[in-house]
């Protein structure tokens, strides 16, 4: 008798869990983004285990022409539609932050700013920026994209001793998201 009430109340539970699934993804205003693996032959990954908020992806042993590497977040975008001049004004405060990130890194390394600026990646707006950093070990570049993704921003960054290699690393992720928006009405 007690294990038919546990199965009904298990069976109440799960059916509870789909009824709140489904409100949620049809909630108005709400975007959903995964970054998706371009090609799981090439690159390891692995996502946060809770949230999938975030994940990180290494190109697999003489898979690529260099040591690549690639992490992704995902978070709440402070806005569904920002402003372009408000874009550009963040933008423009990147070579100041390398300044200041250059005056605590130890003595010989170095970040320097390749560039940066704002752009359109698949139709959303984005804050790009690409940077080089010098130490003991020699050079690694960063090509950074964070976009504002409706009610998502997403920022894909990419690391590689070639400074090609990382921007094309991260766009091949950029290309692999998938979206789903569900507009407000």
């Amino acid at each position: 008798m007690i294990r038919g009430g546990v199965g009904v109340a298990a069976g109440a539970a799960s059916l509870l869990v789909l009824v709140v699934q489904s409100a949620i993804a049809q909630t108005p205003g709400t975007t959903h983004v995964t970054i998706r693996n371009p090609d799981p032959a090439k690159w390891a990954g692995k996502s946060n285990f809770f949230g999938r908020s975030t994940g990180e992806f290494v190109c697999r042993p003489l898979a690529c022409p260099d040591s690549a590497r690639i992490t992704a977040s995902i978070s709440n975008s402070p806005t569904r539609s920002p402003d372009p001049q408000a874009l550009a004004k963040l933008a423009g405060r990147i070579p100041e932050s390398i300044e200041r990130a250059n005056q605590s890194v130890g003595s010989g390394r170095k970040i320097e700013r390749v560039s940066s600026g704002t752009t359109t990646l698949r139709g959303y707006p984005a804050i790009v920026q690409e940077v080089r950093m010098v130490g003991e070990k020699g050079s690694m570049y960063l090509s950074k994209a964070t976009m504002f993704v409706k009610s998502a921003m997403v920022s894909i960054s990419s690391f590689s001793p070639s400074h090609d290699l990382a921007r094309r690393n991260r766009d091949l992720f950029i290309k692999a998201m998938d979206v789903t928006d569900t507009p407000i009405r």
